[in-house]
């Protein structure tokens, strides 16, 4: 119980110390999120149905951009692509995976279900328009999928799911 609090307590601090900084704070970093105004329509909320599926590709591919800059929550946190139900979902998955096994905490980085990725980036595979569901491949990797979901939120489109975040089991892809 002690190793629980303590647990509980450092990752309340780095989560405190590490929303203050922007991703322009962070050294080295030119991050910068596509489509942040979620405010103004994205590019393909305004054209049609079928083309949703860019939100997908925008967040999966400035998540890849991001990951020698930020962590996995502070992505999520600052991203306005995806829901909150996402970036709940995948805070309850570092905290379990934290206090299962401190040490090692996340085995796989939950957005890509995997250990790895292509290094590349992400481009569209398939898409249901009806469904939402979006299955990305690697622009440099074609074997490589995530699969995701795509949501309308309040008239915007939102990333829903990702790789092993928010998705059932059989949407996911095979590994």
């Amino acid at each position: 119980m002690k190793y629980i609090i303590i647990l509980f307590f450092s990752i309340s601090l780095l989560a405190c110390q590490s929303g203050n900084k922007k991703p322009s704070d962070v050294e080295g970093s030119d991050l910068d999120l596509p489509n942040s105004d979620l405010y103004e329509p994205l590019d393909s909320e305004a054209s049609s149905e079928d083309e949703n599926y860019q939100v997908a590709l925008d967040f999966i591919n400035s998540y890849i951009e991001s990951i020698n800059h930020l962590e996995i929550l502070e992505f999520a946190r600052k991203s306005p692509l995806a829901t909150d139900k996402l970036k709940t979902e995948l805070e309850n998955i570092v905290i379990l995976a934290w206090e299962a096994n401190p040490r090692i905490g996340l085995l796989a980085d939950p957005l890509v279900d995997a250990q790895d990725y292509p290094s590349e980036g992400f481009e569209l595979d398939t898409f249901d328009p009806k469904t939402g569901y979006v299955m990305v491949k690697g622009i440099d990797w074609e074997d490589f999928k995530v699969a995701m979901r795509v949501v309308n939120e309040n008239g915007h489109i939102l990333v829903d799911g990702c790789g092993a975040v928010n998705m059932p089991e059989n949407k996911r892809a095979e590994r």
